[in-house]
């Protein structure tokens, strides 16, 4: 999954990083169906990267907008969504809104870790959670494990 804003710019990380590695002009690819609601999902192919699909989400209404606890919520649960309805086994999720002007890493791991344990449908059967650093490593395993 890629988190973007509404307007689906690649301007900061990890998106500006997924959107490197997939080789695609992923911003031409999404601005005709700009903007997305925080909420809101959009597939697109995986370009160079291993996973098949991408799955694009806001999580924040413009670039360097403050991202709320509760958008990050909100991407995740349209991520689980669409594993559910496109039959989706496996998803690879970054942390994503605890950057330049996010919210504490600790909160946004939280989340993220909250809205897929909370779901109980069958599709994402495999959530992998994507860090760039040994700190966000430890930030998934103090949210999974409850800390």
């Amino acid at each position: 999954m890629c988190p973007v804003n509404s307007a689906c710019e690649y301007s900061s990380y990890p998106a500006s990083r997924i959107k490197e590695l997939s080789g695609l002009p992923l911003e031409q690819l999404l601005r005709p169906h700009t903007p997305l609601a925080i909420g809101a999902a959009f597939v697109t192919e995986g370009g160079r990267l291993r996973a098949r699909h991408l799955i694009h989400v806001p999580n924040t209404g413009t670039s360097g907008e403050q991202v709320q606890v509760e958008d990050i919520a909100r991407a995740t649960a349209a991520v689980i969504v669409t594993c559910e309805l496109k039959g989706y086994n496996s998803v690879a999720v970054p942390l994503m809104g605890a950057f330049d002007t996010g919210i504490p890493a600790e909160e946004a791991a939280r989340a993220i870790h909250s809205e897929f344990r909370s779901h109980r449908g069958d599709r994402p059967s495999r959530v992998l959670f994507v860090a760039r650093s040994s700190d966000e490593v430890d930030v998934f395993e103090m949210a999974i494990e409850g800390l």
